[in-house]
């Protein structure tokens, strides 16, 4: 075979050459562009992923590469997957790519060995706030006939969290078609997710136990039908979003396909498509009148509930007063609005509940309405059968079965107590309401008092009207406290035109004593003899059944268990005018007894004050001023000259400087006593210094002054305690 010319071999050299050159050259290009496609860096590069970048970078997937999770594990080196990388690339050389990135996720990524494989179907996890979830059932199993995948809740559709759970799809899923007007059952039950709080919560002034409710079988929705907003619909408007296609708009009906091919197949989020449903607890209640006027007053929004924390969303209770129902189809078709003829139906119930509107009263909300019970737990039994009801329409009666359910036996009867108490209270009022207003109609109109007379006749015929059209059973404390305060304007409307009022029957029961009568008495609740109140201890049952003081002379209305009462609220009555000694000595006994000389002192026989026989409390002190030692020795000059008044201020100061002895020496003994070993003689001595102890505090609250030679005595048996308990301590 013929040699081939030395410049041909060397031109094939040279294209071999430059053929292997080419090769290697262009496989480290594309090995360097695979590379390149499988950094996090080209993510970084491309200015709509920055946002998912930093995300990613500050979640706990920071050490994990893009392509870890965005190519599954089985497809990894194949010439498609590459051919996506390098595709990716070009677009982004090219600035081809869009402006809404979309990316796959399999589950295969997630479940890879290494990753989440041995964690995810052990059993149950604690979400945050304590929600209970178990990744199996999801997982394994068809949820409402949809497989769903890894990413349907784990996702980003909230900017600024990386792979994280959303709720959203939780909520979707769990509430969407599970709630009615009346009812709400969310898929698999409340407490598949949620344990009952432990212990008592605080709502308002009730304190509420979970725990106590779950026992009795209470369903969630008896106080929470309202944690639910949103519909969860999939409008055809979003399909637009990534379809223009004909043929594939024509399946937007196929609900089976749909799920199939967006989430089993594509991995698409819910909310591509869904709407959003909300899942919350309002906040709680603690609303001041201006708020809840406000409320009120402004049209139903989910957004502005959440706009304001201190509000509760509108649909705080599924009454047509706050939310109308949605038009039923027949009267959407036939474009009937009832609303133009039936509005505010429950205007006066919902305010009765909330404990505002009334004329003269402080906002008393209902106990219930503190604790968030929803219309519906009260009002359980069909007021029609189903065949009345189908053209009829159906109205909820309230039953007694439905406070039983909440609530012991105790309560058994309560609710018709209550109808009937306020019936009495209405009856009681309106009679004195109409009497009134004939007197009005009979006095000429130009009486200068005429118009305030009429104005409060007005406002009570509002409170009248308010209990009777709002049923005052929907917050009877409230109720009861309204009537009190017409009974009270139809007093002041006859008084300032010289009339005399018409005398309300159940006294009682308009002056506030309903407390009691409501509630008390029924659940066995008793009364304790004495209280303390500051430092003075109060015969809490004399109050009631001797001296006819009412529960809200000195208790909150609004407020269960409050005190309202002041010192001012005491001397309003034990300091009023034409009060005798009898008055005084109710309360002041032990200065009574001191003054008398008929308290008991052990080793000191008492004696009567000087004046015991001359005088009484009333003599000396004037309850109609300041109490003080001025005010004392002013009411002296009524009997005596100012050298009394002289010996008055001496005997004061005496007595103050025999007790300042008196406990400058028992504050030494008690002293010597606490280093004293303890034997004999440091008992008696401890026993010397109590007594002594117990009849200086005699003279301290008994006032020495009423008094002042049985004070003397007290205070040298003191002084005689103290030093003979120091002689057994041997100082």
């Amino acid at each position: 075979m013929a040699e081939q010319p030395p410049v041909r071999r060397r031109g094939l050299r040279i294209l071999l050459i430059a053929l292997a050159t080419g090769i290697v050259v262009g496989g480290l290009a594309l090995g360097g562009l695979y590379r390149l496609s499988s950094s996090p860096a080209l993510c970084n590069s491309c200015h709509i992923m920055k946002p998912y970048v930093e995300a990613w970078r500050s979640s706990k997937h920071s050490n994990v590469t893009c392509i870890d999770c965005h190519y599954p594990p089985e497809l990894r080196g194949t010439i498609w997957v590459k051919y996506q990388a390098l595709s990716q690339v070009a677009k982004w050389a090219t600035q081809t790519y869009s402006s809404k990135p979309f990316a796959e996720v399999e589950d295969a990524s997630c479940l890879r060995s290494g990753c989440h494989t041995s964690r995810l179907l052990e059993g149950t996890v604690t979400f945050k706030r304590g929600i209970i979830f178990d990744h199996g059932p999801h997982l394994k199993e068809e949820r409402r006939g949809r497989q769903l995948r890894c990413t349907s809740c784990h996702s980003q559709i909230v900017v600024g969290t990386h792979i994280e759970v959303t709720t959203t799809t939780c909520y979707l899923c769990h509430f969407k078609g599970m709630k009615t007007s009346r009812e709400f059952h969310p898929l698999g039950g409340c407490t598949v997710c949620h344990t009952a709080p432990k212990g008592d919560i605080k709502m308002g002034t009730i304190a509420f136990n979970h725990e106590v409710m779950v026992k009795r079988n209470v369903g969630c929705e008896k106080c929470h039908l309202n944690v639910v907003e949103g519909s969860g619909q999939a409008p055809k408007e979003r399909c637009y979003t990534c379809h223009n296609q004909p043929e594939k708009l024509q399946k937007y009906a196929d609900t089976p396909f749909m799920h199939e091919f967006h989430v089993a197949g594509h991995h698409i989020e819910c909310t591509r498509c869904h709407s959003e449903i909300r899942h919350k607890l309002p906040p709680p209640i603690g609303l001041s009148l201006s708020g809840l006027l406000q409320w009120l007053s402004e049209p139903s929004s989910a957004e502005a509930a959440e706009s304001n924390a201190q509000l509760p969303p509108k649909r705080l209770f599924q009454s047509p007063a706050v939310k109308m129902p949605e038009a039923h189809p027949a009267t959407r078709d036939r474009g009937l609005d009832c609303k133009a003829c039936h509005q505010a139906t429950h205007q006066g119930v919902l305010e009765m509940y909330v404990g505002m509107g009334g004329k003269g009263t402080p906002m008393i909300p209902g106990h219930m309405f503190q604790v968030r019970v929803e219309c519906v737990a009260c009002h359980v039994e069909p007021g029609k059968d189903k065949a009345l009801a189908t053209f009829g329409g159906q109205t909820f009666r309230p039953s007694e079965r439905a406070c039983l359910g909440c609530h012991d036996t105790r309560y058994q009867g309560m609710l018709e107590r209550w109808r009937q108490t306020i019936t009495t209270m209405l009856t009681a009022v309106n009679a004195k309401l109409l009497s009134t207003e004939q007197t009005l109609h009979t006095t000429v109109r130009t009486h200068p008092q005429f118009a305030k007379s009429w104005k409060l006749v007005t406002n009570a015929r509002h409170n009248v009207e308010f209990v009777t059209n709002g049923k005052g059973v929907h917050n009877v404390f409230f109720a009861a406290d309204l009537l009190k305060v017409a009974d009270g304007y139809l007093d002041q409307s006859m008084a300032i035109l010289g009339q005399s009022p018409l005398r309300t029957t159940e006294e009682t029961l308009v002056r506030g004593g309903y407390c009691a009568v409501l509630c008390h008495n029924q659940l066995g609740v008793k009364a304790p003899e004495e209280v303390k109140f500051g430092a003075e201890t109060i015969p809490h049952v004399r109050h009631v059944t001797e001296f006819g003081v009412t529960c809200t002379a000195c208790h909150s209305a609004e407020r269960h268990k409050a005190v309202t009462a002041t010192k001012a609220t005491c001397l309003s009555c034990h300091h009023s005018a034409g009060n005798d000694n009898e008055r005084c000595i109710a309360c002041h006994t032990l200065q009574n007894a001191f003054f008398s000389g008929t308290i008991t002192v052990e080793a000191v026989e008492p004696t009567p004050s000087g004046h015991a026989e001359l005088t009484d409390c009333v003599g000396c002190h004037n309850v109609q001023k300041q109490h003080s030692r001025q005010a004392v020795a002013a009411q002296c000059l009524g009997c005596h000259d100012m050298t009394s008044v002289k010996v008055f201020t001496q005997w004061r100061k005496d007595i103050g400087q025999g007790l300042e002895e008196a406990m400058r020496l028992l504050r030494k003994g008690e002293s010597v006593l606490r280093h004293a070993p303890q034997d004999p003689k440091a008992s008696e001595a401890r026993l010397l210094l109590q007594a002594a102890k117990r009849d200086l505090d005699l003279v301290v609250k008994a006032g020495g002054i009423h008094n002042p030679e049985l004070a003397k005595a007290i205070l040298v048996k003191v002084k005689k305690s103290t030093e003979g308990a120091m002689r057994l301590l041997n100082r």
